[in-house]
């Protein structure tokens, strides 16, 4: 009996040890003197942002009840393939979603008036969101000055009226399926009897639509893409990049996740680098050392730009296995893994490139000493491919004895 109850005591505190949650998000409330009520939030920190310096963009989801969870993962997932920043995810969930997401229409028809209650609240969750919402973010974590609003059916027709009315409130609005059905007279007008004076320079707005045919929708949300692209063809100083995909294969609902997987890619598609290929295209930039001054000057400008510190360590990385690859430019490539260091000195993968052009340039000892950096580095985070980095300092190693043994 005793035996029994001990191993079972054992199983229960082990049981207790081993298992830990995965936390994707908290919440918190804020009260709003705008809105006369309190309101739900729902946080998702990057990875080690406590430990962290740097500042993130902030994305603002509306209708978080039904998207928090898939945007989360989205946006970790777009990280973990290097297409776009780490965020901050503001999840806003809704009291009186009608209400908050629809501009004032006295045009809306008495059934969907009947039907949807009280609407024409938008105005005000505007005023919710610039002096309330925002400025409580920008006090309370490390957001940087970079805002992305998500908005799908309601919260995609909000996102249109926003833009419209308060376009500099957002640097980039991704609308899902917007509810354009709705009836409102800014919407209806054309973009240049909107902005009279000039549109906030370098906004971004990507528009989605599903299989919807039914009513003046479709209709609607082709109208807004041909504005874009009008105003676009005649207002080209203002910088605006626009793109509209249309998703038949998806539903109304399903085409949430999808939208903001291309949409997130396609508002971080400028800190995509491209980088010269051929020993032409490096002279063309000055030359090896010109290429890497490019890219370096390049990110700093774009992190002014977003307000944030833009990563150079995937271009400078790409950089420097592209002179690798042209044999008359390989010992060029460790100046480019050097640059990468000493821009990104927190980055085990820095460490572990500049290792992999030092073996190949044949600066063994050198290579065994960033290698070493590396596996260092990568095994005080949860990373599981370590493994990949002692391989490849175990594979040194036994070069090096070999060649001692020569």
């Amino acid at each position: 009996m005793k035996y029994t109850l001990l191993i079972g005591l054992i199983l229960l505190n082990f049981s207790s040890h081993s298992q830990n949650a995965i936390i994707i998000g908290k919440t918190t409330t804020i009260h709003s003197e705008i809105l006369d009520e309190d309101r739900m939030l729902e946080i998702h920190l990057p990875k080690n942002y406590e430990e962290s310096d740097k500042t993130y963009p902030v994305l603002y989801l509306l209708d978080s009840f039904y998207n928090f969870s898939h945007a989360v993962g989205s946006v970790e997932y777009l990280f973990l393939n290097e297409l776009i920043p780490k965020m901050i995810i503001v999840g806003i969930r809704n009291t009186r979603r009608n209400r908050d997401l629809t501009p004032d229409s006295p045009k809306l028809s008495k059934k969907h008036r009947e039907r949807m209650g009280l609407t024409g609240g938008a105005d005000k969750f505007i005023a919710f969101l610039d002096k309330e919402l925002i400025p409580y973010v920008e006090q309370t974590y490390k957001a940087a000055p970079y805002k992305i609003i998500v908005g799908h059916s309601l919260g995609g027709l909000f996102n249109v009226y926003t833009f419209l009315k308060k376009p500099e409130l957002f640097n980039a609005y991704l609308s899902i399926s917007p509810s354009l059905w709705y009836p409102n007279e800014l919407i209806s007008q054309e973009f240049e009897s909107v902005f009279t004076d000039h549109l906030e320079p370098n906004r971004t707005f990507y528009l989605t639509l599903a299989n919807e045919n039914s009513g003046n929708m479709r209709g609607n949300v082709l109208k807004l893409s041909e504005e874009f692209k009008n105003y676009i063809n005649a207002h080209k100083e203002a910088g605006l990049r626009f793109r509209y995909d249309p998703m038949p294969e998806e539903s109304h609902g399903s085409v949430g996740l999808p939208s903001i997987y291309n949409g997130l890619r396609f508002i971080f598609k400028p800190t995509q680098y491209e980088i010269p290929k051929t020993k032409e295209e490096v002279m063309n930039q000055g030359g090896p050392d010109g290429a890497i001054e490019k890219v370096i000057t390049y990110f700093r400008q774009l992190s002014e730009k977003y307000g944030y510190e833009v990563t150079n360590e995937y271009a400078l990385a790409n950089l420097g296995y592209a002179f690798l690859r042209i044999e008359d430019l390989n010992e060029y490539s460790v100046n480019a893994f050097k640059a990468n260091v000493d821009t990104n000195p927190n980055s085990h993968d820095a460490y572990s490139n500049l290792g992999k052009a030092y073996e190949k340039l044949g600066k063994l000892q050198k290579a065994k000493d960033s290698y070493e950096k590396a596996l260092k580095m990568i095994k005080e985070t949860e990373d599981p491919e370590w493994e990949f980095y002692l391989a490849d300092l175990v594979n040194l190693e036994k070069k090096m004895k070999a060649k001692a043994n020569n």
